[in-house]
């Protein structure tokens, strides 16, 4: 068994490769970020093994990163791999300085070097806390991207900065969402939910002609939260991958074991 554990800004992300390495089908489970409930869940996952499991983790909450480790060392006597850019990867990382790069952008960086075509330039958009751009060309050279606040984030601070304005629920924003709110509430979902596709389709033709490199050239790959909510109002995507980070720390695994 194999155990891939995505440590973000909002929650927590485990991914289970139960018959590892022969069976790569995945159980995913998301928790918030506390210690006793992460730990319950390890201890149910665990236990579910016939032999101690191998454990990979990719974090990007530095003030996790010991407790978590010290959880799996003193708690199941498991040494975890943890993922930075010294553990072999097959990408080279253009990025200044190199040891600034987070362990999702690796792991996505990973993934879509080698799961998809390797003659084409990816690009990965990644909806979660931040909204983020990534970059590979077809050499496997992560050439670096863009990060912007996420769709929730932004939505929070509208929330905690204004008066008048409500919290949206997300849950309710829909494919039939119109452009031109006629409430203060549809304005907000309009400007949040077609401003991110916009967003999103204005960047990619940007980082495209910036490349010199045409649409039939690139493979774009959408991930995260909110990347299925997006991708059903715009044909810009190739591909959505929920797991595509897990996917990447698995394949990181394979490479360092």
């Amino acid at each position: 068994m194999l155990i891939a554990i995505d440590i973000g800004n909002s929650a927590i992300k485990i991914g289970v490769y139960k018959d590892h390495p022969t069976n790569f089908d995945i159980e995913v489970s998301s928790i918030e970020k506390d210690y006793d409930s992460f730990s319950k869940s390890l201890s149910l996952i665990i236990k579910s093994s016939s032999s101690k499991p191998e454990v990979i983790i990719g974090s990007v909450v530095p003030s996790l990163d010991e407790p978590v480790i010290q959880l799996f060392r003193e708690k199941f006597r498991i040494k975890p791999m943890i993922v930075d850019v010294k553990l072999k990867t097959g990408v080279t990382f253009n990025y200044n300085p190199i040891d600034a790069i987070g362990a999702d952008r690796i792991a996505d960086s990973v993934a879509v070097n080698n799961l998809y075509q390797n003659n084409l330039t990816k690009i990965v958009v990644d909806f979660g806390t931040a909204t983020v751009f990534e970059i590979i060309s077809s050499k496997g050279e992560f050439l670096g991207g863009s990060i912007f606040p996420g769709l929730e984030v932004s939505s929070e601070a509208l929330f905690k900065k204004t008066s008048l304005l409500e919290k949206i629920n997300f849950e309710e924003i829909g494919s039939d969402e119109k452009i031109i709110g006629n409430s203060t509430n549809q304005s907000l979902k309009s400007s949040l939910f077609w401003g991110y596709i916009s967003l999103t389709e204005g960047m990619i033709d940007k980082i495209l002609n910036e490349l010199n490199t045409p649409r039939s050239k690139a493979f774009v790959i959408g991930t995260g939260g909110f990347a299925s909510l997006i991708s059903n109002q715009t044909p810009v995507f190739d591909k959505i991958e929920p797991n595509l980070t897990l996917e990447g720390l698995r394949i990181i695994y394979e490479l360092n074991k």
